[in-house]
């Protein structure tokens, strides 16, 4: 088993409880690796190219060494079943997929029947980085996974960011959805029971080569953004539509089908939301352990109470709990914003209301003016208009006193 980022060694403690303690019954090694990603875990560590190639080696090593303690008979044929399980955890995911990829190309390499794989949180298994270029800054090229012999299972938390972004980049919640299930999603994962995962999340597909892939897509009972914000809690419904639509393996699926079976896989490390790289800090706790050789299973909550409590826990954890506990102590201020903001706009509009009510009053007096003076205008009219007819019939009457004169006077004269 090989871990992940700042994990070089992991102790039995936890590899008894990964993937509901998978590997119950068998010798567990964890694989030594230096486990580092300069300049992202420090300025002077190895680069993840750097890291992966050691890994590789010693990967590969520790394969050969567990094949060689498999029981088999005078033709080297293995008895009883036995079989070598490879899991590698995050980052250790890139590692073992590299040796597949060896593996592939090798015709001498060991047959599907002794050896099968697990890949946990493998961020290389995602549909967007298939066009993938060389990072100068990591020293690594990310690479679509092999066709191989070997039976592999992939496992993936629904909405780890890290391992399940959206293929539609530009749904924004889906992707904000996505950042967060990189903090709470992709470590429970690791304790995941697969067979809790409902059967329609579990697909299996064989290649040209005859190795099968079998991906079980972890479900996340709660959206990891209300999660971290759980003020969000009355919008979940409608903020998961909208995560689901940065999804394609959604588009053909209805929603109340997908919400009705939710398996209830590592739910306790889940809600701790410290939880990074837990390995580091449980191994620092169990290092004074009276006796680590009985290898009972330790439930995962006790493990996460410890990375709790262990002054030794990473800086990034420590800084992504402050942040979490002031989103928290913010969730009743952002509440009472919201209740001041829906009293102010509730305010606005009643004084809208009432200054529409008041222009109302205005025009409809105003029109009445209107009116009023409209009536006295067309009664100053008729009155003009019957001084006028006055007028003219007066005007008339010295107009024929004045012909009658005159025609005398010209009588006269002639």
């Amino acid at each position: 088993m090989i871990g992940g980022l700042d994990t070089p060694q992991l102790h039995d403690i936890i590899m008894a409880q990964i993937l509901g303690d998978l590997t119950h019954g068998q010798e567990r090694v964890s694989v030594n690796w230096p486990a580092e990603a300069g300049p992202y875990t420090g300025r002077d560590d190895l680069t993840l190219g750097q890291s992966i190639a050691v890994g590789i080696d010693n990967l590969n090593a520790e394969i050969t060494a567990a094949l060689g303690r498999l029981t088999r008979d005078e033709n080297g044929n293995v008895l009883n079943g036995e079989k070598v399980t490879v899991i590698g955890l995050s980052a250790g995911s890139l590692v073992t997929t590299e040796v597949l990829r060896q593996m592939a190309a090798d015709p001498n390499a060991v047959g599907a029947d002794e050896i099968s794989f697990y890949l946990v949180a493998d961020s290389s298994r995602q549909e967007l980085i298939k066009d993938s270029k060389y990072n100068p800054k990591y020293d690594y090229t990310y690479q679509p996974a092999p066709d191989t012999v070997y039976d592999t299972h992939v496992i993936t938390g629904e909405f780890d960011g890290l391992a399940d972004m959206p293929d539609r980049w530009w749904n924004l919640t889906a992707v904000v959805n996505a950042m967060a299930g990189a903090i709470v999603v992709h470590i429970p994962v690791m304790f995941a029971d697969l067979d809790d995962v409902p059967a329609e999340n579990i697909t299996v597909k064989t290649n040209a080569l005859g190795g099968t892939t079998t991906h079980y897509l972890v479900p996340t009972e709660e959206l990891p953004l209300v999660t971290l914000l759980p003020f969000l809690k009355p919008m979940e419904e409608s903020l998961r539509a909208s995560v689901e639509r940065g999804y394609k393996r959604y588009d053909d699926v209805p929603s109340a089908a997908r919400t009705a079976s939710v398996a209830t896989v590592a739910a306790e490390p889940a809600e701790d939301t410290t939880v990074s790289e837990p390995v580091k800090a449980v191994e620092a706790a169990v290092e004074e352990s009276a006796d680590t050789e009985d290898t009972a299973p330790v439930d995962v909550a006790d493990t996460v109470e410890v990375v709790e409590t262990d002054a030794d826990d990473t800086e990034k954890v420590t800084e992504l709990s402050d942040e979490i506990e002031v989103a928290k102590d913010d969730d009743e201020a952002v509440e009472e914003t919201v209740a001041e903001a829906a009293e102010e706009e509730a305010a606005e509009e009643e004084a809208l209301e009432e200054a529409l009510a008041d222009d109302a009053a205005e025009a409809e007096s105003a029109k009445e003016e209107d009116a009023a003076e409209d009536a006295t205008a067309s009664d100053d009219s008729d009155a003009a208009a019957d001084d006028s007819d006055t007028g003219a019939d007066s005007d008339t009457g010295d107009d024929s006193s004045s012909d009658d004169s005159g025609s005398a006077s010209s009588g006269s004269d002639e």
